[in-house]
């Protein structure tokens, strides 16, 4: 009876405790899932929670704070900042709330962010103090109906004065402005804008100015991005935005839904207290049969997909004792390897931790084991002895195509560029169309692309892919992960992947070997360049310089695979190509290409080069 009572009282004060302190949902939040992990219970958490704690007891009297805690890998950066037209009251219970939810929310991950109306709450172990970030971003949709374009065109040139008014008002002041203009006898604006209070000047200008271009006039009222916010609200007739809900509750309905929890509780404990706390033989043979299941389903996998398991003396004896080293990525560390059989066969090691990526590495099994295709890199085999982690893929020579694009010595031709993208599309095309279920890879980018010696591409890294039900949908709903300036903006909002997703990040690489550029700078995002450049029609700078005498006078297939990479970055998913016609038009302007070139000698027709790359380049069959 006294651990009933316990139990009771304990409940309540949990209950008391979120309906004081707003222990409530995030508008959004992001969990850098290409951030390293961290063990439960190890030395990052406990650094983890005395930051979070550190910051709460800040948020008392500051709007404000930054602090670090720890050294080496458990080292962690943490932040907050409340919006200045709150106390400090609010502003503490905002911090919280969010402190409360970003361990539970980013579980196990070394970098979350999360964003209230109120407040922003941030940490990482790599430093985030006075850095102007614009990714992950998260524009909060128009949530009243009240916001429309028919209601506010009129108003649109005030609009923007006003908004941009704000924005050069925050970067020469405090980082902080509002103000309230009448559109009309009987409509208001309220513009509000904010950066963190550790950057000012042009770093705040440019993270509010990208954060104006998201509004994207009155699609979206609220735009969060790590370093600043930016929100209006319309006042007046029609009847005011609906402000983004909040949990205020009075003292009065505090008691009265405590001590009506109390009654609940006690009941529901009452009838179900035995049957809750009697352990049984057989629930502790079902909890320890699957995490035993949970523990051995990679190997099972790997059995199962006839992949060759290596010791880790073996990975060691094949990388020389990991002597050569090929790249870094999210998840591991990529080496030079041989196989010490009579093949000598050329591999690329990519060596793991099992508290960083355990669910990259089965996924990667998983999904190599469903795939075969000569334009994706192929999986020799893995190890899994211990911590130890390590998959091994066939040896790409030329490396990665991103590499290959900022070598200011090697400059490929636009014929191999185009067989490049091809190579790539027809990956692509395969798992999506050649795979059943289908595969979302999800992480399409440069990086991620493997030439041999002799130019061939391949796709690689398939540890985010997402492999669809066997009952197919067209939508999945799932977390957002992929990489800035590659991802698709309708999956980032929305969090629902399709393989619309994939040929959104195909546009950027098409862009990327169209004009030599990288998908996102300091200062500029590709996409949004390329497209200014178009709109407002200057083409003629989109084309990397490297190309112009390649191409002579011949600019006819660069325009017409720039269309189609355009195609494929719409934000309107339903103008996007799929990867099927992607291939067929890209093996057309390969065709053209071909033609131009032997047009002027005693060569074969149009028709008959056309013929002959359609016939040799097969698309994928279905498995």
């Amino acid at each position: 009876m006294n651990i009933l009572l316990q139990t009771l009282w304990l409940t309540t004060t949990i209950l008391i405790r979120q309906l004081v302190y707003g222990d409530y949902d995030p508008l959004s939040y992001n969990c850098a899932e290409s951030s390293y992990s961290y063990s439960l219970g190890g030395k990052f958490q406990a650094n983890l929670n005395n930051t979070l704690s550190r910051l709460l007891d800040k948020a008392s009297t500051s709007s404000f704070a930054n602090i670090t805690n720890g050294t080496g890998i458990d080292q962690v950066y943490g932040l907050y900042y409340c919006t200045r037209n709150i106390d400090h009251q609010a502003c503490h219970s905002c911090v919280q709330a969010g402190a409360h939810k970003i361990v539970q929310l980013c579980k196990s991950l070394k970098e979350g962010i999360l964003w209230y109306q109120d407040c922003t709450l941030r940490y990482a172990n790599r430093s985030i103090f006075s850095l102007e970030e614009e990714t992950p971003v998260y524009p909060y949709y128009n949530y009243t109906s009240n916001v429309s374009s028919y209601i506010l065109d009129p108003y649109r040139d005030k609009f923007e004065i006003t908004m941009e008014g704000l924005v050069n008002q925050a970067s020469n002041d405090e980082g902080f402005a509002t103000t309230l203009v009448n559109l009309s006898s009987g409509m208001s604006l309220r513009g509000f804008v904010q950066c963190t209070p550790d950057i000012l000047g042009a770093p705040c200008y440019r993270c509010l100015s990208t954060a104006l271009r998201l509004i994207d006039l009155w699609a979206n009222t609220i735009v969060f991005l790590p370093s600043c916010l930016l929100r209006f609200d319309i006042y007046g007739s029609p009847s005011p935005i609906n402000p983004i809900p909040q949990r205020h509750l009075s003292v009065g309905y505090i008691v009265l839904i405590s001590l009506l929890s109390v009654i609940a509780v006690s009941f529901l404990l009452g009838g179900f207290w035995f049957w809750k706390c009697r352990p049984t033989s057989q629930g502790l043979l079902i909890k320890v049969t699957q995490a035993e299941a949970s523990i051995q389903e990679p190997t099972e996998r790997g059995r199962v997909h006839g992949l060759a398991r290596f010791t880790y003396s073996q990975v060691e004896e094949m990388t020389n004792w990991f002597t050569r080293k090929l790249g870094e990525g999210g998840y591991g560390i990529v080496y030079y390897g041989c196989l010490s059989d009579a093949s000598s066969r050329e591999v690329a090691v990519k060596v793991l931790s099992k508290n960083d990526a355990p669910k990259q590495f089965s996924t990667e099994i998983d999904v190599f084991g469903r795939i075969s295709h000569k334009n994706l890199v192929s999986l020799v085999g893995y190890c899994e002895e211990g911590t130890h982690l390590a998959l091994i893929y066939e040896y790409m020579a030329r490396g990665d195509l991103k590499v290959l694009l900022t070598d200011q010595t090697d400059s490929l031709c636009w014929k191999n560029r185009l067989y490049i993208l091809i190579d790539i599309s027809q990956g692509l095309d395969y798992l999506h169309n050649g795979c059943s279920p289908p595969i979302v890879h999800r992480d399409v980018k440069a990086a991620n692309i493997l030439l041999n010696q002799h130019l061939h591409a391949k796709v690689s890294d398939f540890g985010i892919s997402k492999i669809f039900p066997s009952e197919y949908v067209s939508n999945l709903s799932t977390r957002v992960v992929g990489t800035p300036g590659y991802l698709d903006p309708q999956y980032n909002l929305t969090g629902q992947l399709n393989e619309k997703s994939d040929v959104y990040s195909f546009g950027v690489v098409m862009l990327e070997l169209i004009t030599g550029r990288v998908a996102v700078s300091r200062y500029t995002n590709l996409v949004h360049w390329v497209r200014a450049l178009i709109e407002s029609g200057d083409i003629g700078n989109i084309l990397d310089s490297k190309l112009r005498e390649d191409v002579d006078e011949n600019y006819t297939t660069i325009w017409k695979a720039t269309e189609l990479a355009m195609k494929c970055v719409s934000l309107d998913t339903a103008e996007r190509p799929t990867m099927s016609q992607i291939v067929t038009e890209l093996k057309e302007c390969l065709a053209m290409e071909t033609h131009a070139q032997i047009s002027m000698t005693a060569s074969p027709s149009m028709e008959m080069a056309t013929a002959l790359i359609l016939n040799t380049l097969m698309s994928p069959t279905p498995r």
